[in-house]
This record gives structure tokens, C-alpha cells and sequence, in this order.
């Protein structure tokens, strides 16, 4: 939290003291804070969430020290800082972070970061420079989803849901007559257009086009807000267990090769096994067993649909509950390329999938311990020439391949550079990705390096992140020099950008 923000609530405590003894228990629609009287069975994470606030805003505004202190029937003054109020939301760089992982964090872009903090490039940042995140007077969205029941809610799986921020798309309220309606809003990036936008949602142009009142369809901004109708956010089948203080998923609304991130935090040390897309969960259980963390990866050609996720918690002696969520799946926008191989041989199916059977077997292993803690490094200094997901058509073929990873246009003999520390468990020449490194980050988590000329680590060899770990090639299915990078999560092939974007859990 920024030293602005805390003096502001600093004063709004000031102010709220005084008028406290004449405030009306009925909230004004002009008043800056309002009281909320702690009921039996509260929090304070379940009283922020009420009021769409986190708990250290309250307990800031209150001057609360241990969030376990509160007591039935005190008085807790609740700042409305969503109220047209001026912030200011600011950022203290950290060792290891890059302006693209900090803006990731925050769903902004590196440009926006830039423009707001003077930055002549990406790379004039330094260890505990604050960079402005958000200007004073507009809303920032700082949180990821987090779920809990919506007090008195049926098993209907009616839910409560704070801002967040968590990838493209967020959810966001607005009135449709007299009533408060939820909707799914994708930002608009650059290089978006409606058509692709409308692809990547199953609507058309002309729902979009009605749904967001565009008088022109062709004309879109970075940054602009669109409203997709018909995507349905997660919905809680039942009630969460009282052992449960927060479940967060991240991002609202999974894509098709991609990662997403699920938390539970329990209030009572427990075990947790789930099942998603019917692979098994890798359950990661820390801070005492209280705090169980999930990493998953949607694969590639999944079916855009709603799909259940089923968490089954153990805590006590022998108590059970179960948690089932559903979750939809969209596409990850994707798009086509063209290209003409000479070798026909490595176009083959079969060399194709018993490569990917290979690479499955290799990168479903569990390491518990992770070594890595923050987003993955460039495996190259080298510019990047292709991106993960294009689905291919390799001699007038169908369009029924897809690339798996990113390229870097380096010279022959340039070097390759492991993406965070980790243990090396496979240095082989396969047929497609020629000479191969692959390295086992822990906790699911392989990053692989192909097309290689040289190698120079070996199986079980430990490596640190920049290492040099081979040179630069171009065997096996390969049009020219370059690195291919890719990252498989739990078995999954994912999209490695999203790791150098994004801090994973």
C-alpha cells in the first residue's frame, strides 16, 4: 500500500472519530465511510469483502494490529474509497522484478507504466524506485478473484466477488434498470480488433457491437472497456466450509493454453485433492497446511465449455468437505501461419506424437520444492520472431497444429540462458526439436530449450537463472537459426510468455 494511500486513510480515521457519535446508522449517499457492526461468525477478510475492500484497508482505517482481535458487536468505521475519492496507487520496485512483470500484476502494459513515470525505456528502472501504477482519481483493480458466500445465500451458489485483476478479462457491476447486473469485460489491447475479439468469445461482431453501443465497430482504443455477454463467471455449487477463509482463482475466466492459479487459505490445518479437466491437481500445501496452492494448465485444443472443478478438503480428526466450482474456458486468440517444409519426413503424425508423448512423460514429474519465486527470465538476448499458440499449416496442411512455444532469432552460436534455477532432466537430439535441454523448476513447472547447436549442461546437473546452458542453432524441423522456448505445467504445454509476464502462484 502507497504512503499516500495510508495517510489518506490515516486522516479518513480522524474525520470518521469525530463524526462517528453523530453518524446515522443509515448509509448517506455523500457520507466517506460507513459502520458496520461485527456479527457473530465474522471476519474481518468477510467483513472487507462485504464492502468490495481488503482487510488491511480496514484495519488501517481502524487501527486494528491483529486481525483476529475483533470482537461481536463492535463498531468498525468502513471507508468508502470507491466513492469518487482521489488516488493515487504506487508501486516499490523489488529485486528481480522487470517493468513487464510489475505491469502484468496489475493488468497495465509496459507503455502506460512508462508514460506515467517519465521512463525513456523499459530497463531505466531500479530497486526502490515507486512507480506510479494508477494517477490519482481513477479506480485501481487490485485483486484477484476471491470467493465467498454471499451471507444468507442459498445452495443456489450465489456468491460475493472483489475487483480483480488477474489477466485480461475482469468483472465488473453496472445499472441496468434500477437493478445491478455483473458482466465480463475484456480490455482492449494493442492490435485487437473486434472480429478477433468476437473469435476469441464465440459472439459475433454484431453482439459486441449491441452490447457495448460501438457506433463504430472498426475504431477501438488500448484500454477501452468491451462488455462480453454470455461468459459465465465461476459459481460456487454450494456454500464454502466455515474452515474457509478465502478461495481465489485467477484469472476469472480460463483460455486454451494458458495457466491459471486457484488459492485456498483455511483456517485449521488441512489436506486438499482435486480434479480439473480431468487431469489430477498438484496440490502445493504450505504456512503450516494452511494455505494450499494450485497451478493449472488449460491444454491447447480444449473445447471452449464450462467445466466443474471438484476440491475435496481433509482437516480434524476426520472431517470431509467438498468444494465444486464451474469454470469456463475460452480461447486464447490465437492466430493462423503458413509454412513449407522441405523434409516431409518430420511432418509425419506419428514422429509428431511420439515426441509429444515423450516431452508429457518427462514434464509430468513433481518436484515439491519449487526454485524459482518470481516470473521466468528471456532464454535468449535475441528479438522474438514467433509466439506461442499460431496454429500452423505445414504444406497446405489443415490448420490442425499449433506452435509450442516462442522463437528468438539469434545467430548460430548465440547463447541460451536457463529462465530460472532448476535441475537439467533430459539433454537429447529428438527429431523435430533437434538438440534439446529441458529443465525441471519444481512444483510442475519444465522449461525446454530446442534447435540447439551446442549443449553445454547434462542430466542432473544443477543450473541458475541466466546460465549459459548451450548455443544457438538449427537441428532438427527447423527453417533457419533460432531458439524455440517452450514450458510444460504438470504434463500441460502452456504459453511461456504468460510465465515471463505473470508471478506464479
Amino acid at each position: 500500500m502507497s504512503d499516500r494511500l495510508r495517510r489518506f486513510l490515516a486522516i479518513l480515521v480522524l474525520n470518521a472519530l469525530a463524526l462517528l457519535s453523530a453518524a446515522s446508522a443509515q448509509e448517506q449517499s455523500d457520507s466517506t465511510f460507513t459502520v458496520h457492526v461485527v456479527q457473530r461468525g465474522e471476519n474481518l477478510f468477510r467483513i472487507a469483502l462485504q464492502y468490495d475492500l481488503f482487510a488491511e484497508q480496514v484495519a488501517i482505517a481502524n487501527g486494528i494490529t491483529d486481525s483476529n482481535s475483533i470482537t461481536v458487536g463492535q463498531r468498525l468505521i468502513i471507508p468508502l474509497v470507491t466513492a469518487g475519492l482521489e488516488q493515487q496507487l504506487t508501486h516499490s520496485v523489488a529485486a528481480g522484478e522487470t517493468l513487464a512483470s510489475i505491469a502484468a500484476a496489475y493488468s497495465r502494459s509496459e507503455s502506460e507504466l512508462m508514460a506515467l513515470n517519465d521512463l525513456e525505456s523499459a530497463d531505466a528502472i531500479y530497486i526502490g524506485q515507486e512507480l506510479v501504477i494508477v494517477a490519482g482519481g481513477t479506480e485501481p483493480e487490485v485483486s484477484p478473484l476471491e470467493i465467498q458466500p454471499t451471507a444468507g445465500a442459498e445452495s443456489s451458489g450465489s456468491i460475493a466477488i472483489t475487483p480483480p485483476a488477474f489477466g485480461n478479462g475482469a468483472r465488473h457491476s453496472f445499472a441496468r434498470f434500477g437493478e445491478t447486473v455483473d458482466a465480463f469485460v475484456h480490455t482492449v489491447k494493442s492490435g485487437d480488433t473486434l472480429f478477433e475479439i468476437s473469435l476469441r468469445y464465440d459472439q459475433t461482431v454484431e453482439t459486441l457491437v449491441k452490447a457495448n453501443n460501438l457506433l463504430d465497430p472498426g475504431v477501438l482504443s488500448v484500454g477501452q472497456k468491451l462488455i462480453i455477454p454470455g461468459i459465465q463467471l465461476p459459481r460456487l455449487a454450494h456454500d464454502l466450509p466455515a474452515v474457509v477463509e478465502a478461495f481465489t482463482i485467477a484469472p476469472l475466466v480460463l483460455e486454451t493454453g494458458r495457466s491459471a492459479r486457484i488459492e485456498l487459505l483455511t483456517s485449521e490445518p488441512a489436506s486438499l485433492n482435486g480434479r480439473f479437466l480431468n487431469q489430477e491437481l498438484r496440490v502445493i500445501t504450505r504456512d503450516e497446511g494452511k494455505r494450499h496452492n494450485i497451478i493449472v494448465g488449460v491444454p491447447m485444443f480444449t473445447d471452449k465449455a464450462i467445466y466443474p472443478l471438484t476440491l475435496t478438503m481433509h482437516y480434524g480428526v476426520d472431517a470431509s468437505e467438498t468444494i465444486a466450482a464451474n469454470l469456463q474456458v475460452i480461447g486464447g486468440g490465437y492466430g493462423y501461419q503458413t509454412i513449407t517444409i522441405n523434409d516431409s519426413e518430420l511432418l509425419a503424425p506419428a514422429i509428431e506424437e511420439a515426441e509429444i508423448a515423450l516431452l508429457i512423460e518427462q514434464t509430468s514429474e513433481f518436484t515439491p520444492e519449487r526454485s524459482w519465486n518470481n516470473s521466468l527470465s528471456l532464454p535468449a538476448a535475441a528479438a522474438m520472431n514467433a509466439v506461442f499458440g499460431t496454429l500452423r499449416s505445414y504444406n497446405g496442411s489443415e490448420y490442425n497444429r499449433y506452435h509450442h512455444g516462442v522463437d528468438f532469432a539469434g545467430a548460430p552460436g548465440t547463447s541460451v540462458l536457463a529462465a530460472a534455477d532448476g535441475q537439467v532432466t533430459v539433454v537429447d537430439r529428438l527429431h523435430i526439436r533437434g538438440l534439446t535441454t529441458v529443465i525441471d523448476h519444481g512444483w510442475g513447472v519444465f522449461t525446454l530449450y530446442a534447435h540447439q547447436q551446442d549443449t553445454l549442461v547434462q542430466p542432473g546437473d544443477m543450473v541458475t537463472s541466466g546460465q549459459v546452458i548451450g548455443t544457438i542453432g538449427s537441428t532438427g524441423r527447423s527453417t533457419g537459426p533460432h531458439l524455440h522456448w517452450e514450458v510444460w505445467l504438470n504434463g500441460v504445454n502452456v504459453d511461456p510468455m504468460q510465465w515471463v509476464q505473470q508471478v506464479f502462484p
